[in-house]
């Protein structure tokens, strides 16, 4: 048995193909893509799409509002099945959901905590760059020395006293500079989350 989608207009993937367990994506040559149909028999072109056995297969994603199916497999893999259609990105996902008995279904919204974890790191770590740089800043203009002991690598602590030489004013400047971008960059994340289904294994 096998299931076909045919996606013409897709860049990535112009064929999504189901067959012995395995997804099978990508963009085979025009005359392959044109004879692909239901009753195709000969699938001598499946050598040259991406395949993902389900076997490994960890966790796939269903997010409502966007155009692709997330699948994550192996160790840290990750394949994307973009599909503009809602209805067809729904009709392959209950097709896997189906299919792929051994993955526990499940649909949630994630928490904001969840969803931006990349944005929220990035305003914490800049922030405490921040803060440490400013007073070395602050400390430097009021007199004191400092200088890095030993040859290797100076690390974060080479990165902050460099940063500090700028000066307690562009450092302020600096960070309310990218303070704003992450807050923009948050503020859109948030607002892109919406429902999601899982199958996790």
């Amino acid at each position: 048995m096998h299931k076909i989608w045919k996606l013409k207009e897709s860049k990535t993937n112009k064929v999504i193909l189901i067959q012995d367990k395995v997804i099978y994506k990508g963009n085979p040559k025009e005359n392959d893509l044109n004879r692909i149909n239901s009753e195709t028999s000969d699938f001598s072109y499946l050598k040259d799409l991406f395949s993902i056995p389900y076997s490994y297969i960890k966790l796939i994603e269903n997010q409502s509002g966007k155009n692709c199916i997330k699948i994550f497999f192996s160790r840290d893999s990750e394949e994307e099945l973009y599909i503009e259609s809602e209805i067809i990105k729904k009709e392959v996902f209950e097709f896997l959901k189906n299919d792929i008995q051994n993955l526990k279904y499940s649909v949630e919204i994630p928490t904001a905590l969840n969803y931006a974890k990349a944005q929220v790191f990035a305003l914490f770590s800049v922030s405490g760059i921040f803060s440490w740089s400013l007073y070395l800043a602050i400390q430097i203009e009021s007199g004191a020395e400092y200088e890095l002991i030993g040859h290797g690598n100076p690390g974060i602590t080479g990165i902050v006293l460099a940063i500090a030489n700028f000066g307690s004013l562009k450092i302020i400047v600096g960070y309310l500079i990218l303070l704003g971008i992450i807050i923009f960059a948050l503020t859109k994340r948030l607002k892109s989350r919406s429902e999601t289904e899982f199958l996790k294994r």
